[in-house]
């Protein structure tokens, strides 16, 4: 697993992975980039009024709510979540 913090540097990388004859003669074989499998995330750190802090994580195929504690975070989270087209 490569980890990138843009995508400039997830760019870079593949094309540094697609290249490296060390790579291929370790696995004795040729690398392929399957972008249909490639893994996007990304982690938001937010502070409920409240006080509380809560993270929010949005993957290719789901999100997450962590590190809360009072069940209404989630509940405001989830209502949010329905008004973005994109996350249905």
């Amino acid at each position: 697993m490569e980890k990138y913090n843009t995508i400039t540097g997830f760019a870079a990388g593949v094309a540094v992975i697609m290249a490296s004859a060390p790579l291929a003669t370790a696995h004795t074989g040729t690398a392929i980039h399957d972008p249909e499998n490639d893994g996007y995330s990304a982690t938001l750190r937010c502070h409920d009024p409240n006080g509380e802090i809560y993270y929010v994580n949005f993957a290719r195929d789901r999100m997450s709510v962590s590190s809360y504690s009072d069940d209404a975070i989630l509940a405001k989270v989830d209502t949010w979540a329905d008004t973005v087209t994109a996350l249905a």
